[in-house]
């Protein structure tokens, strides 16, 4: 997709200048960084502190002309857009049935209507097909003053509609918070649909489901790397459990460790350069870390204990994984260097760790002790607590946190099915991905 700010036919973010001044509602607190373009500024508003939503309307999407295609394609961006900006939990979101395509006083007075009815702003675009391109124009107006903070586009073919919109919200994210949004990412996950387990991946939001390998065997344990561009992940296809890589769309599968005995539960770290996995080479199962060749540089644990499913902090310093060096699988954390381990307080058994992108939590799976099934539960770093996210009468496993750190993806199986879910990171707002055929397990949330 290619993306412009204003008349500038540069690719990448650049953004409308001069400077547009975002109004501190309720004295929440004003950012200003410098942009990449000289005399340009971003204007970011923290919404943290006060716990405040900001007030968002989405104003009727417009066809750049009479043609129905443009109007369906329009009406279909601001309806996956308003989706979207609600399920960041930054905004709240209200319709304003009406279109912007006025003179620069009447759309004032527009705007100015929605700011006495409490909207802060407003996000509005048009919509123009020519051949086989689509081109979005957004803006975004302060309801209160009026004035436009930014101007957008966007161009992606018809088909590609709900990427455009989904980049359009990750824009606006990235205007109040500072970190881009979510809403273009995927999730890779197993799915059994065709009778073996092979890896799929589909949008946040559940659609353009797509399958990536055809190996007829099973595949386990994808993971994405740093920059997205690629997946590892496990298959059983030559009988032994080996360590595969393939591109994020799912060519070029070639294999990086096919040693005898496990190749599994993989993880890049944070620089792309390495690859943290569990290798047994017919004895106890060890981690290791081997380079994108998949030669050994390091064995990281030793001994007489089962030592898997390691999960790297954002730093790339420390990384956590699952031992049952105390008798039962339990969480531990060492260097990098395999040093300095210790282990963290739970109470279960535990599988699947997975480091929160901010550093300051790691998510797993636990089966506490007396009880039947395994829940999602939350550790935090700074403080050592322990907090279950997750409360059903069947099994949630396989935490993987978004690249924002505010959701976690996981696998449920509460109707006997294996389905992804997410919710956000306080446990709340659980919802289904889609409704996807088969059972799918081991999600993996994209950077």
């Amino acid at each position: 997709m290619n993306l412009h700010s204003g008349s500038n036919n540069c690719r990448g973010r650049h953004f409308l200048g001069p400077a547009r001044l975002v109004v501190a509602w309720l004295a929440v607190c004003l950012f200003v960084q410098g942009s990449p373009r000289a005399g340009a500024v971003d204007v970011y508003v923290q919404l943290s502190q006060h716990g405040r939503r900001i007030n968002i309307g989405v104003a009727v999407f417009t066809p750049f002309s009479s043609d129905i295609k443009e109007a369906e394609t329009a009406r279909k961006i601001q309806e996956v857009l308003r989706h979207d900006l609600l399920f960041t939990r930054y905004f709240n979101v209200s319709e304003i049935d009406a279109s912007l395509k006025d003179k620069p006083d009447e759309r004032k007075v527009k705007l100015m209507e929605a700011g006495q009815r409490g909207v802060d702003v407003v996000v509005t675009g048009s919509v123009r097909i020519h051949k086989t391109e689509c081109t979005l124009k957004a803006e975004l107006y302060d309801a209160q003053t009026g004035e436009n903070i930014f101007n957008m586009t966007f161009k992606d073919s018809p088909e590609n509609y709900r990427a455009m919109a989904h980049e359009l919200n990750d824009e606006i994210v990235l205007r109040f918070t500072g970190i881009r949004g979510i809403a273009h990412t995927k999730i890779a996950f197993v799915n059994d649909n065709t009778g073996s387990k092979e890896i799929y991946v589909v949008d946040y939001d559940g659609h353009n489901l797509r399958k990536l390998t055809s190996l007829g065997s099973i595949c386990l344990f994808p993971r994405w790397s740093p920059d997205g561009k690629k997946i590892i992940f496990t298959t059983y296809r030559y009988g032994n459990p080996d360590l595969y890589v393939m591109n994020a769309e799912g060519s070029s599968v070639e294999g990086v460790s096919r040693r005898q005995g496990l190749n599994t539960a993989a993880v890049w770290l944070p620089d792309g350069k390495s690859i943290l996995l569990t290798m047994s080479g017919g004895a106890t199962p060890q981690i290791y870390e081997i380079d994108t060749k998949g030669k050994i540089i390091r064995q990281l644990t030793m001994g007489r204990a089962i030592d898997t499913s390691p999960s790297v902090s954002p730093a790339g310093r420390e990384f956590v994984f699952v031992s049952d060096r105390a008798g039962a699988p339990q969480l531990y954390v060492s260097d990098v260097h395999g040093t300095n381990v210790r282990r963290l307080p739970t109470e279960g058994y535990v599988d699947s760790p997975s480091w929160s992108p901010r550093g300051d939590a790691v998510a797993f799976a636990m089966r506490p002790y007396g009880k039947n099934f395994f829940d999602i539960f939350l550790y935090g770093i700074a403080n050592g607590s322990v907090r279950q996210m997750t409360f059903g009468s069947r099994s949630n496993e396989s935490p993987s946190f978004s690249p924002d750190g505010r959701f976690i993806a996981y696998c449920s199986d509460p109707d006997r099915k294996k389905e992804i879910f997410l919710m956000f990171i306080d446990g709340s707002g659980q919802r289904r991905v889609g409704g996807i055929k088969g059972n799918s397990s081991m999600p993996s949330w994209s950077p």
